[in-house]
């Protein structure tokens, strides 16, 4: 028990500080587009380039981790992550895509005629859920070819990131314009680097220092800079970047857990990760296009602009845990996870009453506790 919990400590950090930054990265992208380019909207602009090439890997990677064990078990064990995910991907972008149409005014018959094809190509924030449901399925399909192989195949899918982005212009953008699949196909490296070589990263974490931290993350820095500066350079690949972050953002993660508040702070976001993300789309939406119409001369303000993504993150992590709150206890809970039905599991309550009636141990001991 000893040697588990400091691994699941810090991976829950990392898994809620990264949506956490995923929403401040939102919020800046959002300001950046209702404000005037100044120096404060610089620094934040190149604040989160810098960060980019550890935002979603590191993610991906800690997502891969998580879903390891589920790889190795059979299919009709798996449902939630199959049909499960399936689930909250079309629910949560048909949410989208309505608050799409309501303030663009598109209507409500193009918005459903789009639908299939903005799904097929992940072209909303939620790319991320399609992301995982496609990588889950090709991890399962070929978790008996060696592992090597596998990861080589998507470590040239992510060098050859620049081509995958044409690849997407020409293809899946003439689906819909706000295709993700290049961020999709180039991610799945990382996906299959936390769920291949799991105890590879409990081993980093194992060798954490805070020296380590420091001069790994220099060289990050400085090619986040540097690649803030030259546009041109943004569609290359940074996995080699990525892979550095990922090693720092584990060891940095491992040492921070072994006090009290960063430790409960993992817990408690890390937890809570799928409500955060999901809701902020839908706000943000309607946030951006109050701001857009009204244009109110304080966002032109630097002070104003050094807060606002600050505020505004908070603002929108706060009433997505407001709102998974108030539904984790009634019908309201199934914005966030799917239902029993939908991937063939049976009720609780059905479950109880078919091992008490089939006499098996289990059946019996929990007909005593029912007691």
């Amino acid at each position: 028990m000893e040697t588990a919990r400091p691994r699941i400590e810090w991976m829950d950090l990392v898994k809620g500080t990264a949506v956490l930054l995923v929403v401040l990265f939102h919020s800046v992208n959002h300001m950046a587009a209702i404000s005037s380019e100044d120096n404060v909207t610089s620094v934040w602009s190149t604040s989160m380039d810098v960060l980019e090439p550890m935002r979603m890997p590191l993610f991906f990677m800690v997502s891969g981790m998580l879903a390891a064990g589920a790889i190795a078990r059979p299919w009709r064990m798996s449902k939630r992550r199959t049909f499960g995910m399936t689930y909250l991907y079309v629910l949560w972008s048909a949410i989208f895509f309505t608050v799409v149409a309501l303030y663009v005014n598109s209507g409500f018959v193009a918005a459903i005629a789009q639908f299939p094809g903005r799904l097929l190509v992940g072209s909303s924030g939620y790319w991320y859920l399609y992301a995982l449901l496609l990588y889950f399925i090709v991890a399962k399909l070929f978790r008996r070819y060696p592992a090597w192989i596998i990861v080589a195949f998507a470590i040239v899918l992510n060098l050859l990131r620049g081509s995958v982005a044409q690849w997407n212009r020409d293809f899946m953008i003439e689906i819909d314009a706000g295709s993700a699949m290049t961020s999709i196909v180039t991610n799945l490296v990382f996906f299959l680097i936390g769920a291949y070589y799991k105890e590879l990263f409990t081993h980093i974490s194992r060798h954490a220092s805070w020296l380590a931290v420091g001069l790994l993350l220099v060289p990050a820095v400085a090619y986040g800079l540097w690649r803030s500066a030259y546009p041109s350079t943004w569609e290359q690949t940074y996995f080699p970047i990525s892979l550095i972050w990922i090693v720092a953002g584990v060891m940095a993660a491992t040492l921070l857990v072994q006090w009290n508040a960063p430790r409960k702070f993992g817990i408690y976001f890390g937890a809570r990760t799928l409500p955060i993300f999901v809701v902020q789309f839908p706000l943000l939406m309607a946030l951006s296009s109050y701001f857009r119409n009204q244009d109110p001369a304080y966002m032109h303000n630097p002070i104003v602009q050094v807060l606002f993504p600050i505020v505004m993150t908070s603002a929108l992590v706060g009433v997505a845990l407001l709102l998974y709150g108030i539904t984790r206890n009634n019908a309201g809970k199934y914005l966030f996870e799917a239902p029993a039905w939908s991937v063939g599991e049976p009720s609780a309550r059905k479950r109880h009453l078919a091992e008490i009636q089939s006499g098996s141990p289990d059946g019996k001991d929990l007909s005593q506790a029912a007691r």
